[in-house]
């Protein structure tokens, strides 16, 4: 057995637990730059509350509440100048896996006098290398997230958007959070289509790390997880329960981590592809691939689709790795027809044009996470 585990987040889960800011705050003398996404009615109530905490705590702080979905570099350059001009050593950042991947970055490029974020994305693109440290001094950051998909607050990934449009990511050990308060009320007033589609997204981190790798603890997370999504994302969707909520905040943590230490697989790099050009969430980006990407590997991974299944379900247990793994398949089906997701590319857009490019970029791109042959059926069915 051979592998390596690693996730130095200090976790607050529970609750009413966003309450804990202002007294992990309190008394600090800091400079706090809060970060958050562009507000409407639905979520101003929030970050009303957040800007409370931070006034009990008795910090100075400025708001930055303009981080766009799938954040760009230049937005993050924006972020620099204001930590620079306002002498900012704290970050608060909350908000979904955009306005965590920001901070993230953020609080380890603010000190460099220009930022290449180019060579950033070569430098710093495979997820397992533990490369030397790229900041002295370090701007903490305490992450809140408002939704449960990308696991972001335990993760060493900052997705950005690129200056030619393009999704890419960059991996670093100095880019973990410090400390992550992880509170299910503040998903209460997620809508559906994002509630499915974020939770679809830790689905995948889920899975494609059990496939990835054997290591024995992230298997065990992801497992759990996987389950969890399975029964709670469907009933949350029908009946807003704050145990559901917390059941998928548990999977998208367990997600997070498991990404780390194990990594993704071919439908991400594939969703990031098609997120760079359609205006869709990567959960929904994710969703489309991700049936034919199952049926593909049903051979391939039968023993792990077949364990799953009967983690799942007990009444699996007599039956064969190739009736479970295809139980598997079906169990995912079902639960994507519940909760909408199972939709194809054409039902985001209809330009042709826009289609054919998007199939030869991929096309043309090596993915070596699995083969060409899975790849090309995969696309083929995408664009058929």
């Amino acid at each position: 057995m051979d592998f390596k585990y690693y996730q130095p987040t200090k976790i607050i889960f529970g609750q009413k637990k966003s309450e804990e800011l202002k007294n992990l705050l309190k008394g600090s003398g800091k400079n706090v730059i809060l970060l958050g996404p562009k507000i409407n009615k639905d979520i101003e109530f929030l970050f009303k509350k957040i800007e409370k905490y931070l006034d009990e705590s008795g910090v100075k702080y400025i708001k930055y509440y303009d981080i766009e979905p799938n954040p760009s570099v230049k937005t993050a350059d924006k972020v620099i100048s204001l930590i620079l001009e306002n002498n900012i050593n704290q970050i608060v950042a909350v908000g979904g896996g955009s306005v965590l991947d920001v901070a993230k970055i953020v609080s380890v490029t603010y000190n460099k006098k220009i930022n290449d974020w180019d060579l950033y994305f070569n430098e710093f693109s495979d997820f397992k290398k533990d490369y030397p440290s790229i900041v002295e001094n370090k701007i903490p950051v305490i992450a809140i997230p408002t939704t449960s998909g990308t696991g972001s607050q335990c993760t060493h990934a900052c997705v950005l958007t690129s200056i030619d449009n393009m999704k890419l990511t960059i991996f670093h050990k100095d880019v973990f959070i410090e400390q992550a308060i992880l509170d299910p009320e503040l998903t209460l007033s997620l809508p559906n289509r994002l509630t499915a589609s974020t939770a679809f997204d830790a689905f995948s981190h889920l899975l494609e790390s059990y496939l990835r790798e054997e290591n024995p603890i992230c298997n065990i997370l992801s497992k759990e997880g996987i389950k969890n999504i399975f029964e709670f994302l469907p009933k949350v969707l029908k009946d807003n329960r704050i145990e559901y909520r917390e059941k998928l905040m548990i999977s998208d943590t367990l997600g997070g981590i498991s990404l780390t230490n194990c990594g993704a697989m071919l439908p991400h790099p594939l969703s990031e592809i098609i997120g760079s050009f359609i205006n869709i969430s990567h959960g929904e980006a994710l969703a489309i691939v991700y049936k034919k990407f199952i049926e593909c590997t049903l051979i391939k991974y039968e023993k792990q689709y077949a364990s799953l299944a009967r983690f799942i379900d007990c009444n699996l247990n007599d039956k064969s790795d190739k009736e479970c793994a295809y139980s598997f398949y079906l169990m995912l089906k079902n639960m994507m027809d519940e909760c909408d997701l199972n939709k194809c590319i054409r039902d985001y857009c209809d330009d042709e044009n826009l289609l054919l490019e998007i199939y030869n970029l991929i096309d043309s791109i090596d993915l070596p996470m699995e083969s060409y042959e899975i790849k090309k059926l995969i696309i083929d069915d995408l664009f058929k």
